[in-house]
């Protein structure tokens, strides 16, 4: 018989944008294929002015549809309507009520065994409260950079009591594991790297760059430091006779992916005078993205802080190698043989290890670099170490 696991995600693909939370869909799709019977259930929530949340009352109501949020597991979405000067303790209490209505609505012809929150915020505290309603044991699994500061006190109180209360408590990395113990956070996290599905990504023989390319997938966020990312190409295109190219994945959409551009990375460019020397786009498909990764000599990344960096490890199943600060997440996959760590900011230390790959003063194993990351948290790794963490 499969485990019933009900996952409460923090976000998820839906149609405004169906890249968002795509690792969240991913691991439950391949759970559900492999021994589980996973449902998803998701909260929309609206702050609306006064006239519109009074519309909302005459608004017809469905409790729960199908058609928001995408397939494959089952995935239900619900809207909840808050006027926007609510004080915050009202606005989750509401919540909290329109999450345990959903879920009768699911539970009278499925009732889940456990219930699986992705992140803390606020999928963990809607969990905890399903939890104490419906006496089902939940779990939590971290993935956000855990900065208890960030939310309000109200919300700073239900992460700690939810993370305190979970069955089980994971981490997506040793640094998200030592980030919640350092909040004083009475919890053992255990470490579950997030699936790397190495069916999704290949090492290509045949797609061979024409000269040095560089890539990166980001957004315009400062804990991205893309910035340092440009000044690095800078420095290199100093040092760096022959001609390379720069191939710059993201954008900051995160509601809406219509509104995706490449402006503040443009900006960037310019600034550092190498626009001429990048590519920009600002979405692509998982299988877009995968054919990038195949026609790049090395990927970059520049963040501050990772929890445990999906890109990256996307990068290394394609055979890349990696350039990347030691930003936390990423630590536990790059290796002597598998790239190189730079301090935080060290443009020029990007720029000179670039020089030493262009030049084939560091060669890497592309079998290796992508078997490493199978063996740590491929499809039967995740499968393997999913199942020993809802039992």
């Amino acid at each position: 018989m499969k485990k019933k696991v009900l996952i409460i995600p923090s976000w998820y693909p839906n149609t405004n944008n169906n890249l968002v939370g795509t690792f969240f869909r991913e691991q439950a799709f391949l759970l559900n294929n492999n021994g589980f019977d996973i449902k998803i259930l998701f909260g929309v929530e609206y702050n609306l002015g006064l006239f519109k949340y009074l519309k909302s009352f005459f608004t017809k109501k469905t409790n729960l549809n199908k058609s928001y949020l995408i397939q494959e597991p089952e995935a239900y979405s619900f809207s909840i309507y808050h006027y926007k000067k609510w004080p915050k303790k009202w606005k989750l209490k509401k919540t909290k009520n329109a999450y345990q209505a959903a879920f009768k609505n699911i539970s009278t012809n499925w009732a889940p065994e456990i219930i699986h929150a992705q992140c803390s915020a606020n999928g963990g505290i809607y969990a905890h409260q399903l939890s104490k309603n419906n006496t089902i044991p939940f779990v939590i699994i971290e993935h956000q950079t855990f900065i208890l500061n960030y939310y309000h006190k109200k919300i700073q109180k239900e992460i700690k009591e939810a993370l305190e209360n979970a069955y089980k408590v994971g981490a997506v990395s040793y640094h998200q594991q030592r980030s919640i113990l350092m909040n004083s956070i009475k919890c053992n996290p255990e470490v579950i790297w997030n699936l790397m599905d190495e069916n999704k990504f290949k090492i290509s023989k045949k797609n061979t760059p024409k000269k040095f390319t560089i890539l990166t997938i980001t957004y315009p966020h400062l804990i991205k430091d893309t910035e340092t990312f440009f000044k690095s190409l800078k420095i290199f295109k100093e040092i760096c006779n022959d001609d390379f190219e720069a191939i710059v994945i993201g954008n900051d959409a995160f509601t809406d992916s219509s509104k995706a551009n490449s402006s503040n990375f443009k900006t960037l460019a310019k600034k550092y005078n190498v626009l001429n020397k990048c590519t920009f786009y600002p979405q692509l498909t998982r299988e877009e993205i995968n054919t990038k990764l195949q026609t790049c000599n090395v990927f970059v990344s520049t963040s501050i802080a990772e929890t445990y960096g999906v890109a990256v490890r996307e990068a290394m199943l394609c055979g890349k190698p990696v350039i990347a600060t030691k930003s936390g997440g990423v630590e536990d996959s790059i290796t002597q043989k598998t790239g190189v760590l730079v301090n935080i900011k060290d443009a020029k230390a990007i720029a000179d290890n670039l020089l030493k790959i262009k030049k084939e003063a560091l060669v890497f194993n592309p079998e290796y670099i992508r078997a490493y990351i199978i063996k740590q948290s491929g499809r039967e790794a995740f499968i393997k170490t999913m199942t020993q963490f809802y039992n």
